[in-house]
């Protein structure tokens, strides 16, 4: 006799371990953003209603958001001319790319003294020499060129009481150009390239090729920072005994005037959002003082723990005013950020062409900040 099935019958459990995983994603070489600057003399045709007397003439750039980003090629971008370049002991490329960048033109005016406008799209050529990490299998197809932002201005308006629909307008542009170089590769996760496995049944030998892929340029993407602060401090010299704020220029103590700070490094955690400005007006001699390379950031103490000490270090340039007006570039700096558990405080030395020594010991807490930056852990050999 068959015994009937009773009670409700359970399903395999299906596993969902993590496990390592090999995944095909587009693979970012090189990623930068410039400005440009672009005058140009470029032909427009008219179209139906657009004005025979033209008294204004206006223009807006084609842009895409910065966001959503892309990972996929749009060949909008030509590659003319390519060749190797070396870059502080790394093969690069040094690639001419050429693109048309699209902006509206709107004419202004009147037909037959009826007002009358019209917007035509028109492109202007763009072309620049960029370095890059673009190995020499990559062509057209493996560039991604989008312009973000930007002005568009007409250089040569419409004459008072108008003129006959012109055959060239000039124009000038400002743009914010992204290129990326992008390629399909397989990794796996994390960060590492994997290889396809080969045929388990039935063994043969295998007659694939070695499947490598082009090599990452080191000096793409920048490391993060450790840490990330900022200072916003004006105070009023002294060289009393204990005084908080001095002055040190060469081996003269000066005595009175006020000095400024305001500095951000590593603002989002990196290296490339830092600037320094510091500005004192004293008896002995006012200067300014601009960072323009920096050279290491270093905070302690290291780890998750929030960094309470911050040192950079690199170049800049004074200007001095009063008594005596100078420009003296290549001047090292550094500079220490203290934020302390009571009192916050700041201290900038200068060396080389020009020497001094500017600190303040008591910082208001909001005016000095540093906040600790979750970086990447290093990478698995």
């Amino acid at each position: 006799m068959v015994k009937p099935i009773r009670g409700s019958q359970v399903s395999p459990l299906i596993p969902n371990n993590v496990a390592p995983e090999c995944i095909c994603v587009p693979k970012v070489y090189d990623w930068v953003v410039f400005t440009e600057e672009i005058n140009s003399t470029v032909p427009v045709t008219p179209v139906a209603g657009c004005p025979t007397t033209v008294t204004d003439i206006t223009c807006s750039l084609v842009t895409e958001p910065f966001f959503p980003i892309t990972c996929a090629t749009n060949g909008v971008c030509t590659v003319l001319e390519r060749r190797p370049i070396n870059i502080d002991g790394v093969n690069a490329s040094l690639v001419k790319l050429r693109q048309e960048i699209p902006i509206d033109v709107t004419f202004t005016g009147t037909t037959d003294g009826t007002p009358a406008t019209c917007t035509i799209r028109v492109t202007v050529p763009f072309i620049r020499q960029v370095v890059l990490c673009f190995p020499p299998e990559f062509t057209n197809d493996n560039l991604v060129c989008r312009i973000i932002s930007g002005d568009c201005t007409i250089t040569t308006p419409a004459p008072v009481g108008g003129e006959p629909f012109p055959s060239t307008i000039g124009v000038e542009l400002f743009v914010c150009k992204e290129v990326q170089v992008l390629a399909a590769v397989k990794l796996e996760v994390l960060a590492k390239f994997c290889s396809p496995r080969a045929p388990i049944t039935p063994p043969v030998t295998s007659v694939c090729p070695p499947l490598t892929f082009p090599e990452q340029c080191n000096f793409f993407p920048q490391p993060n920072c450790d840490c990330e602060g900022f200072v916003n401090d004006t105070c009023t010299i002294s060289a009393l005994s204990g005084a908080t704020c001095s002055l040190t220029i060469g081996s003269t103590v000066v005595t009175s005037g006020t000095q400024t700070i305001n500095a951000t490094i590593c603002n989002n955690c990196s290296l490339t959002n830092s600037s320094i400005f510091y500005q004192t007006t004293n008896p002995t001699q006012s200067f300014t003082f601009n960072a323009d390379t920096f050279t290491s950031v270093a905070c302690t103490p290291t780890g998750s723990a929030t960094p309470t000490t911050q040192v950079i270090t690199g170049t800049g340039t004074v200007t001095t005013t009063a008594p005596v007006s100078n420009t003296i570039p290549n001047v090292t700096f550094t500079l220490t950020l203290n934020e302390g558990a009571t009192t916050d405080s700041w201290t900038l030395v200068l060396t080389g062409p020009f020497a001094s020594t500017a600190t303040n010991t008591v910082v208001p807490d909001q005016n000095l900040v540093i906040n600790n930056c979750n970086a990447f852990p290093s990478p698995t050999p």
